[in-house]
Formats: structure tokens, C-alpha cells, sequence
């Protein structure tokens, strides 16, 4: 038998879609499983997969998407086709706390106030983390921000103008909302109380600090959230509480997926479902090697060793020129990340941890 040697797309419909950028529909993955593509608007990514879980008294949501009106119509189509209403609802998973993931969630919650919300505690952390800052971001503030990452002031207003109305933004659309009392703040190997179903929590830190997957153990399906998607890498250092050691979180949680069972089907958050776990695991621990190459090149190669400047040095698929406004910043912040881990100079960034 020939070795896999690369990644296998487990739906033809789900690929083509991805390849000719148009929102897929609904698809039936495992025995009581769906997967319900949910619009991001403005953003290359185009849609999150919300999974929907059957359980013995009503219906699991893992990752609802980004919030507003015509997502939750989208979300809630998607529960209408495989059986189910908003009431059936019992409980809400979502793998980390960024807003195409948890956007909808209190629109969900609001639609139904009994069920329960899981996410990691750490990524419970991170969001009374990010409502502080966000309430403290100052244009001032963000001009040091730019000045410390050794931004030139000519761009230090897209960055500001970029940053602080995203921050603004989440805070009054996303993070704007009471913890309900049913609150789960799961922790590694947990095994989430949905009724008749077996599903265990793996903490797989890196592109936040309390990032989760889901593995279900009975289909063998691994809902592996952005820890591992097909043909794109995660931003690793996009968090507000973890930039200090995300890169070195995220690679030992990329080896961890060699416990997982060989044949594992992987049900990402973008891209399309595929067979080849452990393949992709090694491709993005070889991407993150180049990062680390192309950095240790740049401080060779010149005296300016500011985030900015390391920036310029490594290679990104639009190019350097061609990051702008937010896309600048998460560049800039995954860069920070890897400089970090070689035990680079990183200034003290606002609402993150330093050291490992």
C-alpha cells in the first residue's frame, strides 16, 4: 500500500467551493453531524463551518460565525434543514474566542437563555482581557503601539484608524454580553455533556492561548476549530493575552496530533473537510520553521531589529507591500511571535504575557 503523502479532501463539493470561493451548502458529515457554512463579510476567508451536533435531547452548535443579522438567517437555515429549531438548542461550544467563531453566540443565547456555553477558561481570560483594552484603547495608546513595533509614522494612522475601530467594533457587537449562568470553562480532555454523544476537548493552545478542538469519538471526527486547516496557516501571535509564548504553545499542539488516530476525519473551521491529520501537522510545523529561517536571516542583514522592519523580511502571500490596516497588524503580531521564540527583543505589548 502506497503511503499518503499529502492531504485528502473527504468532500468534493466542500473543495470546489473553497477553490472557486463561493459559500458551499450544508452537508451532512458523520452520523448526526452537519456542517453549516456561516458568511464572514469583507474577508478572504468568506465562511466559518458551525457544526451542528445531534444529541439524545436537542442539538449542540459548535462555532455559531460571525455575528449580524444575515448570518444568524444563514445559521438558523442550516438548523432548520437537518431537524431542529433555536429551542432545541442545549448547549453552545466554541474553540476560541475570535469573532467568526463567537459572534453569534449571543444572538443564539438569546434565542435560547437555558443553554449552556463552553470554551476553554483561557479563553474566558482573554475575553474579559479584550473588553478592558478595548475600553482603554486611546488614540494615543495606539500611536506608542505603532511606535513600539517601529511602525513608520506615516502609518501609524492606518493602523490606528484599523485597529482601534475592529477593537471598538467587537467590543459593542461581540463581547458586549453577561457570561451566562451555564457557563462551562472546559479544560484539557473534558468530555462535553452533550447526551448520547462523545466528545473530548483538547486544549491545542497557539492561535489563542485557549484554543480547543474537538475530537468525537465515536464517528472519529476531529473538529479541529483554526488549529489545523487545509492550505492555510493560523495567524499565531493574534491574541491579546498570549503573544509571549503562542509560537511554542502551537508546535508542541501540532505534535500532539500524532495521538490521534491515523485515519481521523478533520472537520476545519475553513477550507473543506480531508483525511491527513498528521500530514498537515508536519507541513505547518515545516512552515513555521521557514518563518524562523527568513527572521534569522533578516536580523543578519541588517541593524533595524524593530517588529517592523523583521516584518519586511519574511515572505507573505500578498507581500509586504501589500498588507494593509488590519492585515498589517496581524503580520506585524505574528511576527512578534516568532521573533519571541528566538529570543528576540519584543516590546511589551499592551494586555499580552511575556515568557514562556
Amino acid at each position: 500500500m502506497t503511503p499518503q503523502t499529502d492531504l485528502r479532501p473527504l468532500s468534493a463539493a466542500q473543495a470546489q467551493a473553497w477553490k472557486d470561493r463561493v459559500l458551499p451548502a450544508v452537508e451532512r458529515i458523520a452520523d448526526g453531524t452537519w456542517a453549516v457554512p456561516v458568511p464572514i463579510p469583507d474577508n478572504p476567508l468568506r465562511y466559518t463551518y458551525s457544526y451542528l451536533l445531534e444529541a439524545d435531547d436537542g442539538v449542540a452548535v459548535v462555532d455559531p460565525g460571525w455575528d449580524g443579522d444575515a448570518r444568524l438567517q444563514a445559521l438558523l437555515e442550516g438548523l432548520s434543514g437537518a431537524g431542529y429549531a433555536p429551542t432545541d438548542i442545549v448547549g453552545i461550544v466554541v474553540t476560541h474566542y475570535h469573532r467568526d467563531h463567537l459572534g453569534l453566540v449571543p444572538a443564539l443565547l438569546s434565542l435560547q437563555p437555558g443553554a449552556w456555553l463552553a470554551l476553554h477558561s483561557h479563553d474566558v481570560e482573554s475575553i474579559d482581557a479584550f473588553r478592558v483594552r478595548a475600553s482603554r484603547t486611546t488614540p494615543s495608546s495606539l500611536l506608542a503601539l505603532g511606535a513600539d513595533l517601529g511602525l513608520p509614522e506615516q502609518r501609524f494612522e492606518e493602523l490606528a484608524k484599523s485597529f482601534g475601530g475592529r477593537a471598538r467594533s467587537a467590543d459593542r457587537t461581540v463581547f458586549a454580553f453577561d457570561w451566562p449562568d451555564a457557563l462551562l470553562k472546559v479544560e484539557d480532555e473534558a468530555l462535553l455533556p452533550i447526551a448520547g454523544r462523545q466528545i473530548r476537548v483538547l486544549w491545542t493552545p497557539g492561535h489563542t492561548f485557549g484554543h480547543i478542538a474537538l475530537h468525537d469519538e465515536e464517528t472519529q471526527t476531529f473538529f479541529s476549530g483554526d488549529h489545523v486547516l487545509p492550505g492555510i496557516s493560523p495567524n499565531i501571535g493574534l491574541d491579546v493575552t498570549s503573544i509571549g509564548h503562542s509560537l511554542g504553545d502551537y508546535l508542541g499542539s501540532l505534535e500532539r496530533m500524532r495521538e490521534l488516530p491515523e485515519d481521523v476525519a478533520v472537520a476545519p473551521a475553513h477550507g473543506f473537510r480531508f483525511d491527513g491529520l498528521r500530514i498537515r501537522a508536519d507541513q505547518l510545523m515545516q512552515h513555521h520553521d521557514q518563518r524562523l529561517d527568513e527572521l534569522r536571516a533578516r536580523a543578519a542583514a541588517t541593524d533595524d531589529q524593530s517588529v517592523y522592519s523583521m516584518c519586511r523580511g519574511m515572505e507573505w502571500a500578498r507581500g509586504f507591500e501589500g498588507l494593509a490596516g488590519f492585515q498589517l497588524y496581524a503580520a506585524l503580531m505574528e511576527t512578534a511571535a516568532h521573533m519571541h521564540y528566538l529570543d528576540m527583543p519584543v516590546p511589551s505589548l499592551d494586555g499580552t504575557r511575556q515568557g514562556a
